[in-house]
C-alpha cells in the first residue's frame, strides 16, 4: 500500500528554492524492501542560463581608437538572465550604444543606427553566427554616415603609398572569445579565439563551431535523503526530467511520470529532504517559488 507526500513552497529552507524539508509526523521506520517514487511535479521554468554562477556570462571585443587603429579592447559583463541568441544581441547592442560604437546615417533618412558586430541564429545551419562588417574612411563618407557625438574613434583612414597613391585601408571589429570561462561553450565557438577579417571590403560572418549550449541546464535531477541507489553516481539520485521542446522559460512544467521507485534506506527517520540540481549536479537556481512535489511511498 503506498502513501503519499505533498512538497511545495512552505517546504523550502534555501532562497535558491532548490533544498526542501519535508517533517514527518512523528519517527518513521523504513524496512528493507521500502520504496520511493515521484508520483506528480509542477515547477515553473525559472532558472538562468547566463550568469556569474555558469561562468559563462563574459567575452571581449575589439574596437578603432581616436586614430582609426584597432586596439581599443572592451569587455561585455551580461547581467544574469535567460537569454536567446536575439536578446544577447540585443544587449550587445545596448552596450555598443554605450560606448558610442556604431554610426548613424543621416537623419534627414530616419537616423538609424549603424552596428559592425552583429550576432545573429542561423536556422538553416542550426548555428550560432557572427557577422563582422569591414570600415574604412571611404565609407564613411560615401555613405554619408554620422559618427555619435564624442565617439572617441573614428574608422581606418587612407594613407598614401610611395607613389602618392591614395590606399584605402578595411578592417573589421574583433569578437574575442575568452578562455577563462564558458562563454564559448554557450555560443558554440572555439575559447581563446579571435574573429575578424582585415584589409578586405565586405561582411563576413563565422558560424560555431561546435553546436552551441545556449541551455546549461536544460534538465533537472532531484536527489533525496532517504534513498539508496547502489548503482547511482551519487546514490541518492530520486528522479530526472528533461524540460520538454515546448516549454519556454516562464512556463509551467508539468510532469505526471511513470512510476519508478527508488529503494529507501532501512532506517528510523524524522524527515526527509529534497534537492534539485541541474544535469551537472549544480544546485539549480529557480527564481519562482511555486512548486508542487508529490512523492509516493510503497511499504512492502
Amino acid at each position: 500500500m503506498s502513501s503519499n507526500i505533498v512538497l511545495n513552497r512552505s517546504n523550502i529552507l534555501n532562497s535558491g528554492n532548490n533544498k526542501l524539508l519535508y517533517e514527518f509526523p512523528g519517527k518513521i521506520i523504513f524496512e528493507e524492501g521500502d520504496q520511493l517514487c515521484v508520483s506528480h511535479m509542477n515547477i515553473y521554468y525559472s532558472w538562468y542560463n547566463i550568469s556569474s554562477r555558469y561562468n559563462n556570462n563574459y567575452f571581449q571585443y575589439k574596437w578603432w581608437d581616436a586614430n582609426g587603429d584597432l586596439t581599443s579592447i572592451h569587455g561585455i559583463t551580461i547581467p544574469d538572465g535567460f537569454y536567446s541568441a536575439n536578446t544577447l544581441y540585443e544587449y550587445f547592442q545596448k552596450v555598443m550604444v554605450q560606448n558610442n560604437h556604431y554610426l548613424l546615417t543621416d537623419p534627414s533618412i530616419g537616423g538609424d543606427y549603424v552596428y559592425f558586430i552583429e550576432i545573429l541564429t542561423n536556422i538553416t545551419y542550426y548555428s550560432i553566427e557572427i557577422r563582422l562588417s569591414s570600415l574604412c574612411e571611404e565609407y564613411v563618407t560615401n555613405n554619408n554616415l554620422l559618427y555619435p557625438a564624442n565617439a572617441g574613434w573614428v574608422a581606418p583612414p587612407n594613407t598614401l603609398d610611395g607613389n602618392g597613391e591614395v590606399v584605402t585601408h578595411y578592417a573589421t571589429p574583433q569578437i574575442i572569445i575568452p578562455s577563462n570561462n564558458n562563454f564559448g561553450e554557450l555560443v558554440g565557438f572555439n575559447a581563446n579565439a579571435i574573429y575578424q577579417d582585415t584589409d578586405v571590403q565586405g561582411q563576413y560572418s563565422f558560424l560555431n563551431d561546435f553546436a552551441a549550449n545556449m541551455n546549461p541546464s536544460s534538465s533537472f535531477i532531484i536527489t533525496c535523503s532517504l534513498i539508496d541507489n547502489t548503482l547511482g553516481s551519487p546514490n541518492n539520485i530520486l528522479y530526472a526530467f528533461t524540460i520538454p521542446n515546448n516549454v519556454s522559460f516562464g512556463d509551467l512544467i508539468t510532469s505526471n511520470t511513470d512510476v519508478i521507485y527508488s529503494k529507501i534506506k532501512p532506517g528510523s527517520y524524522s524527515n526527509l529532504r529534497l534537492e534539485i540540481q541541474d544535469e551537472q549536479f549544480r544546485p539549480l537556481q529557480i527564481i519562482d517559488p511555486t512548486m508542487l512535489i508529490v512523492l509516493s511511498i510503497l511499504k512492502n
